[in-house]
């Protein structure tokens, strides 16, 4: 205990000698910072803005008002732009005054963001008002700026528009107070959207044949900025195309070409071939391209603007020999959407063998013919049957055709294993029809029905 009291004591002691040394000093620096972590967990840094202040802000701070040409056409129109004036998130208490006004000194703060633009005149923008009233209890006013347009135009520049309010009751934020407006050389532009179209047809014993639902041939043309009242657009034959190994179509499986008031962004310029002028197998090309012209019928001057429909031309041949069972369907599952289903003899539920429900059944008998209409040319190469158990088919053949009652044998297919029945054409074979017939019952079959749950085809 002595000890403990001993060493307080002098404890106490230097503690009063130090006393005296200690000193105050005035610190005149303004050198001094906040700690960075400080800042970092400032509400008003985690939210973007300091919520004990009213905000007003311009709501766009850019925009483009391109001056527009296209060709030697006048284009006459006045494009406006509106720039929102808003208060962050709540209606002030009184009117304010708020002014919008052209400002060249702004030029310096935003040029650098802004590269190969000038500062343009005041006066090639006319602004609607300069001061508005901001009523008490509203949250934004607009100002509206207008330019004529002028397709001779021939430079970059940017105007600024400076945001003030009277009233310091109100914040602007930093990079929310000044508005750019960037005027510029536009030359409208015409493009395809898709500017090949490819077609399969069916040739057989001198004839050539294209699906009735798959006639018609569509191009998309848009524009890259609405047009001037008075333009057409249309499709025509183009004089010099590039074939490449193809061989140039014929004239006249163009049809008529369509030619379409151009009255929107978008126009679609559709036509149907008439696949009677083509007299072989073999790949052809429909050279057209899309051009524009004005109300007295000049034609504008367009780029790049060549589109083709590829017409591959393929032949049917009748064969004993080109049917074969396969382990593998080979192709592209085709959509079964739109195909047709007719029959001769004795059927039972036709139409569940296409559907997609694999529960349903349909079935047939030896002697049945059963016909599926596709809606357009496909070049078959695989049929894939599910049959039922216990109501198997042991044999079939297959015919196609381009049309109805011209179906050409493609041979005979027997199949003595379990599951799906897979038949591939060796060589495979364009059609609009095809045709299963000459069914066989199993030899141990309990019924003279043979069931088929569902149907697939697979083209090349």
């Amino acid at each position: 205990m002595k000890k403990f009291i001993i060493a307080l004591s002098c404890f106490s002691l230097l503690v009063s000698c130090k006393k005296d040394e200690i000193t105050v000093e005035k610190n005149d620096s303004t050198t001094w910072e906040i700690d960075k972590k400080i800042e970092d967990n400032d509400i008003r840094t985690q939210l973007g803005y300091d919520p004990r202040l009213n905000y007003i802000y311009l709501k766009p701070t850019v925009a483009d008002l391109p001056m527009l040409s296209f060709g030697n056409v006048t284009i006459n129109r006045n494009y406006t732009k509106e720039v929102e004036v808003k208060l962050l998130d709540k209606p002030y208490d009184k009117d304010v005054q708020v002014s919008f006004a052209y400002d060249a000194s702004a030029y310096n703060k935003v040029k650098a963001n802004y590269s190969g633009f000038e500062l343009g005149d005041a006066n090639l923008v006319q602004l609607s008002e300069a001061t508005k009233t901001l009523s008490k209890g509203e949250t934004s006013v607009t100002f509206t700026l207008t330019i004529s347009n002028n397709s001779n135009f021939n430079k970059k520049v940017i105007l600024p528009y400076a945001l003030k309010v009277t009233d310091s009751g109100l914040t602007l934020p930093k990079g929310k107070d000044v508005f750019v407006l960037k005027v510029f050389p536009e030359e409208i532009k015409i493009t395809a959207v898709t500017r090949e179209v490819p077609k399969l047809l069916g040739y057989y014993n001198g004839t050539t044949y294209i699906g009735d639902n798959d006639k018609k041939v569509t191009f998309t043309v848009k524009s890259s900025y609405e047009l001037p009242s008075g333009l057409t657009v249309a499709l025509v034959r183009n004089t010099n195309p590039s074939l490449g190994s193809k061989k140039l179509a014929p004239n006249g499986v163009e049809g008529t070409l369509p030619e379409e008031s151009f009255d929107a962004i978008s126009k679609d310029l559709s036509f149907n071939l008439d696949a009677s002028n083509i007299t072989a197998k073999g790949e052809y090309v429909l050279p057209l391209k899309y051009i524009v012209k004005d109300a007295s019928g000049v034609e504008q001057e367009l780029s790049n603007n060549g589109v083709v429909v590829n017409l591959n031309v393929k032949e049917l041949v009748a064969s004993n020999d080109n049917v074969e069972v396969a382990s593998k369907e080979l192709g592209t599952k085709l959509n079964r959407k739109g195909i047709r289903i007719s029959y001769y003899g004795t059927v039972y539920y036709l139409g569940d063998m296409i559907d997609d429900d694999l529960s349903s059944l349909g079935y047939v008998k030896e002697g049945a013919f059963v016909y599926f209409t596709f809606p357009k040319v496909r070049n078959i190469k695989t049929v894939v049957i599910k049959t039922r158990q216990g109501n198997e088919m042991k044999a079939l053949s297959l015919y196609a055709g381009l049309s109805q009652g011209n179906e050409q044998i493609q041979g005979s297919a027997t199949y003595s294993g379990k599951g799906d029945f897979i038949i591939t054409f060796k060589n495979s074979v364009p059609l609009i029809r095809l045709a299963l017939g000459n069914f066989v019952n199993k030899d141990d079959a309990t019924s003279h029905w043979m069931g088929i749950t569902d149907i697939q085809f697979y083209e090349e």
